[in-house]
């Protein structure tokens, strides 16, 4: 079908992007990877919280998308640790240009954070020990 996206996007996001917010952080790095970047500056770019902005740097540090450098603060710029990355990200870029709904639509419609499925599994335990 012609207007479905890509099984490498499908699977790069399941394993490297947790949010839509952490996919703009990537996508805002990837357009200039010379310029590095603190999660105030990228939180002023794309509107959002500097925590947040730090959270998601971080995770994409930790992903292998990003190389910091420690400053004052932390400071960013994209660089993927391999060639297959650096792939997956060109391929997702080009595909968010094309179906960003369903990039969006894909990345909610994700299992909730594990924090929350840890949590389930002990509300599950409770309610089988109170039935």
């Amino acid at each position: 079908m012609a207007d479905e996206l890509p099984i490498g996007v499908k699977a790069f996001i399941a394993e490297h992007i947790h949010s839509v917010e952490q996919l703009e952080v990537l996508l805002l790095l990837r357009t200039d990877p010379s310029k590095e970047w603190s999660a105030e500056a990228v939180s002023r770019e794309i509107r959002s919280n500097p925590t947040s902005a730090a959270h998601r740097l971080s995770g994409l540090y930790a992903h292998g998308l990003l190389e910091v450098r420690q400053d004052s603060e932390p400071l960013y710029r994209y660089s993927p640790r391999t060639k297959e990355l650096e792939k997956s990200v060109t391929m997702l870029a080009h595909a968010y240009t094309l179906y960003r709904v369903k990039i969006v639509e894909l990345i909610y419609s994700r299992p909730k954070d594990r924090l929350l499925t840890f949590a389930d599994a002990f509300r599950l335990k409770k309610e089988s020990k109170d039935g």
